[in-house]
């Protein structure tokens, strides 16, 4: 068993290794030399104007123009004004449509739809072309203006019933950022009137993520005096996150908070809203993780088998933090604890980097906010002063190639509306982030890459060209082979069963295996205990299916092996890296199943990590089960459906022109192969994942069986791959 103490880089450095990671022990490296990049950083040519860098994907040239070898079809900034643009023609903006091609154009600013926050994500991504536009004394700089002043009026007023926009707490944040950006380049009151001023800041406040108060009241803030740790907030924790901003936002603009300063610490002074905001937020973290992860379902949940899920937020929720307080002002606040949660996301990022620019490749809300998470907490980390400066090297590549990924990948310019695809052409994501939502998804999305390049700008990067390849690989190269994160610790009483993030590095190919409890998603693909792996093995938002684990039918009931872990223990071995788990009872394949329908039934997972080979084999028993059941596994591949092949031996399957090649089961009793991206005609939604679609399935089936008298049964799939070119 590996060192409970582990607790995030879970090997022995080499002596190479060690020196390319410097901090990578947990260590906060404040030196000044940790804030700007090495003397041998090379320059891009100075013919192209700085195109082979960050900044010249985001603005391009001065007209914000492609640069000649920047390899994008358009700037960041020119996707931005090209929806200012489709905004500005429109005789009225309500009607305004993005057409993604699939037959449903949606009506992107219509009063209905669906999105909270899409105020103030327009107030914010427009603030950009019109704080460019005046900086350069672009002469249509009016004409925008005005547009902009007609639709921001017009979604604050919600006069009567013509409109009835939401703004909360996400929309109030991005609104605020707006605000200051304008008031930071002199232009605050030459954009709002007074009248507007004065409405803003009546409503963007945080007060709708909190209550019932007293009287059952919602969307109220505290009354003075109570204590911010045990106020009533009304959704997730993570959202004091969201209120912490929004505070510590206004007090940069001057604005009063609502009173909401003391806490039931009586060793803690009285504090303001922003910073006791922060000390509540701190508290989560650290009561709720070890080590800073944020566990994501703790608001609602209160037992141990009801929390622990882990994913993408409770990474990037550190580095949201670290943002917020840079740009607030209020570094002074950013505590030596703070710092090191801060190092711990870096140290779970940094052996998934690769040379493409793909983040996260598990849990929900992924793809280009997957891609985009990594950057913010690199880009957080890179502020902190917490990277050495071979690491401000790498996390600078990595968001330069992310920002190349999305600006030729998820950026679409062959849609009818040109836009950010997360829907169509095989794709697809979670509810959360549904069609109607596309204009404030280009938003949001555009704005992470645009003020992550002016904090590296400030760092010293403006300009810079990033690593070539060959050097980024080299250092990608030197990291362990596998790396091992525990979100809780072993032995925990209060978190007793296993939470941990497995990363394996094979060559180029980085494969994720995500051990959360996830109470409210574990019936989704995305939280099942599998690899994770770009192009091999993925995921499919909000869906369920016996997505490369053994699923049960039992009682006329599906389950699922998809908490409850225990035992957890990798080693390497002869270059292999072996996982193996228990889990202890099966879950009813439903979103938030009850407890009671828990299935006594266990098995034993044993995961083998090779050169270009994955195996895992489940031996399952049960103590007290009189039926029969039976199994099924099935592994779904990105490999077009033609040129696939079932092998004679009926248990196995071949592929061409993917990344993967073969799959084996072993312990079924038949298998099946079958076209997956349509069914009856339709797209089937299981094949839509957020990287794109899957178009084949292997399922292999047992007939029912009996786990009496301590039988066991052993099944088993091996999962063969090349390398990523």
């Amino acid at each position: 068993m590996l060192s409970p103490k582990k607790t995030t880089l879970a090997f022995a450095l080499s002596a190479a290794t060690a020196l390319l990671f410097t901090a990578c022990g947990g260590g906060v490296n404040d030196s000044p030399s940790a804030s700007g990049p090495s003397t041998n950083t090379p320059a891009p040519d100075p013919s192209k104007n700085g195109a082979i860098s960050l900044h010249g994907i985001v603005y391009g040239a001065a007209d914000t123009s492609v640069p000649t070898g920047a390899g994008i079809p358009i700037t960041m900034m020119g996707q931005m004004r090209a929806l200012f643009d489709l905004i500005r023609k429109s005789s009225d903006f309500t009607q305004v449509v993005m057409d993604l091609g699939d037959g449903s154009p949606v009506h992107v600013l219509d009063t209905n739809t669906g999105d909270k926050f899409l105020p103030g994500k327009l107030a914010l991504g427009l603030s950009w072309i019109l704080i460019d536009m005046k900086t350069k004394g672009d002469p249509a700089y009016a004409d925008y203006l005005a547009t902009y002043q007609k639709i921001t009026t017009a979604m604050m007023q919600m006069t009567g019933s013509n409109y009835t926009y939401a703004n909360t707490s996400w929309g109030e944040y991005y609104y605020l950022v707006a605000l200051n950006n304008f008031q930071s380049h002199g232009m605050l009151n030459e954009v709002f009137s007074d009248s507007m001023l004065k409405t803003l800041q009546a409503r963007l406040t945080f007060c709708d993520m909190f209550g019932p108060d007293a009287s059952g009241k919602t969307d109220t803030c505290p009354a003075a005096g109570t204590p911010i740790d045990v106020a009533s907030l009304n959704t997730a924790q993570n959202y004091y996150a969201v209120s912490y901003g929004i505070a510590g936002l206004r007090q940069k603009l001057g604005w009063s908070n609502p009173t909401f300063s003391s806490t039931t610490d009586a060793s803690v002074a009285t504090m303001n809203a922003r910073d006791a905001l922060l000390y509540t937020l701190t508290k989560h973290i650290r009561n709720d993780s070890s080590g800073g992860f944020s566990d994501e379902a703790s608001n609602t949940h209160t037992t141990y088998y009801d929390q622990s899920r882990y994913d993408r937020y409770s990474t990037l929720l550190m580095g949201e933090v670290t943002e917020r307080t840079m740009e607030m002002g209020n570094q002074a606040n950013l505590t030596p604890e703070l710092k090191q949660y801060l190092r711990n996301s870096v140290n779970l990022i940094l052996p998934q980097l690769n040379t493409n620019g793909q983040g996260f490749n598990y849990g929900r809300s992924i793809g280009p906010y997957g891609d985009s998470a990594f950057m913010e907490v690199l880009t957080a980390a890179a502020n902190a002063g917490i990277l050495t400066d071979q690491e401000m090297k790498v996390a600078y590549t990595y968001i330069y190639k992310s920002a190349l990924r999305f600006s030729n990948f998820w950026y679409d310019p062959t849609l009818p509306t040109p836009s950010v695809n997360m829907w169509v052409k095989g794709r697809g994501t979670d509810s959360y982030r549904g069609k109607p939502r596309v204009m404030g998804e280009n938003f949001s999305l555009l704005h992470q890459y645009m003020y992550v390049n002016a904090w590296w700008d400030k760092l010293g990067f403006n300009g810079k060209a990033p690593l070539s390849d060959t050097d980024m690989q080299a250092y990608l190269d030197a990291i362990p082979h596998y790396t091992l994160t525990w979100y809780n610790q072993p032995n925990d009483t209060a978190h007793p069963y296993s939470a941990a993030l497995i990363t394996v590095r094979d060559g180029k190919r980085v494969i994720n295996l995500n051990l959360s409890q996830a109470p409210d998603y574990n019936s989704f693909t995305p939280y099942y205990p599998t690899p994770s792996s770009d192009n091999l093995a993925y995921g499919t938002t909000d869906l369920s299916y016996a997505l490369m684990i053994p699923q049960v039918t039992y009682g006329g009931k599906t389950y699922l092996p998809v908490t409850y872990y225990k035992n957890l223990n990798v080693q390497e071995t002869n270059g292999q890296v072996v996982v193996t788990f228990d889990t202890t009872k099966f879950r009813q394949a439903a979103k938030n199943a009850l407890y009671t329908t828990d299935l006594d039934l266990q098995v034993h997972t044993v995961m083998t990590f090779a050169k270009g080979t994955m195996t895992r084999t489940d031996t399952l028993t049960s103590g007290s089960l009189t039926g029969n059941l039976a199994v099924e596994t099935n592994y779904t591949s990105f490999a077009d459906f033609q040129n696939t092949t079932a092998d004679s031996d009926g248990y196995s399957v071949s592929y061409t022109n993917s990344p993967a090649t073969n799959y084996a089961a072993m312990g079924f009793d038949s298998c099946a192969l079958s076209q997956f991206d349509t069914v009856s005609g339709a797209t089937n939604p299981l094949s839509t994942t957020p990287i794109g679609q899957l178009h084949s399935n292997f399922a292999c089936t047992t007939n029912p069986f009996a786990l009496t008298g301590g039988a066991k049964r052993t099944l088993s799939w091996t999962l063969k791959y090349a390398d990523p070119a």
